[in-house]
């Protein structure tokens, strides 16, 4: 775990309750430069309302988050400015807009960030072309992420499509960190492909990612540390494969924890390769 003072975005003890309903419950959490970390958990457990409360969407009962060691609050394009980015789990993208404009804004975001700034700017583009610099970034993440035909509309995309533009617009906002919510649910080969380059890209430059997915092999894949999340509270935090061994994760997603089956993790050890599902489902089955 990256420590706070080193941290590119930290949280401390955040906590949300809808009614008498707790939705995240005393949760802290750190990323460090160039560092991917894995969010996962069954449904209701939080995940999404983590990512709400980091990226402005919904605002935290208590609890603080810095980013880069400065104190961030207020609405998203306040976040978006000082260098969160975030998808979701329905892609929000602009129906009229074709893919390269769509990706476009979110060059406008990061620098106007406001939805009146946007308007104004794109007022202004009527009367003067869009600044070089913009289009040869947004030209460059097509290229980089594997995106054909970006004059297509957003109607005429496949879900999976639609989520992979999606993250090259977070991508576009050139994010210190970078919030993925359900980035690879629906998406094929071709999407998958390209988020994992999005990944990548963040990455190597340094910066954070926070990665939500229900596809435990994908998100084992691609991080260097998992947080398990169970009824609001984070419930593990460590390595990939020490997450998936854990008894927290038979726990969470199995509801048993057993004493055979903790002892039983040195002999799996030594058994050939399997998948990151197969093997919570064979703790489970225990």
């Amino acid at each position: 775990m990256a420590h706070e003072s080193t941290a590119l975005l930290s949280a401390a003890d955040l906590n949300k309750s809808y009614g008498g309903v707790r939705a995240v419950r005393e949760v802290s959490l750190d990323v460090g430069p160039g560092e991917v970390v894995g969010l996962i958990g069954p449904n209701g457990a939080g995940k999404t309302t983590l990512v709400d409360l980091l990226s402005g969407t919904q605002s935290a009962d208590s609890g603080r988050i810095t980013l880069r060691g400065r104190v961030i609050s207020g609405a998203p394009s306040r976040r978006a400015r000082a260098g969160l980015a975030r998808t979701f789990q329905y892609p929000q993208l602009a129906p009229d807009l074709t893919v390269w404009e769509n990706i476009l804004l979110g060059r406008l975001h990061r620098r106007m960030g406001s939805a009146w700034g946007i308007m104004r700017t794109a007022v202004r583009s009527l009367l003067r072309p869009v600044h070089r610099d913009d289009a040869d970034e947004v030209d460059r993440i097509c290229a980089a992420l594997h995106i054909s035909e970006p004059q297509r509309l957003w109607s005429d995309l496949t879900l999976g499509e639609q989520r992979l533009i999606e993250v090259a617009r977070a991508l576009a906002q050139e994010p210190d960190v970078l919030l993925l919510d359900e980035p690879f649910a629906g998406s094929d080969a071709e999407g998958e492909a390209g988020i994992r380059r999005a990944v990548a890209t963040v990455s190597g430059r340094g910066h954070g990612v926070v990665l939500v997915d229900h596809n435990v092999d994908i998100v084992a894949s691609l991080v260097e540390r998992v947080v398990l999340m169970d009824q609001g509270a984070v419930a593990f935090e460590g390595p990939p494969d020490e997450c998936l061994r854990s008894p927290e994760m038979r726990q969470v997603y199995f509801g048993t924890a057993t004493a055979q089956a903790q002892q039983q993790d040195a002999a799996d050890s030594a058994r050939p390769e399997a998948s990151a599902t197969d093997r919570v489902q064979e703790e489970g089955d225990r």
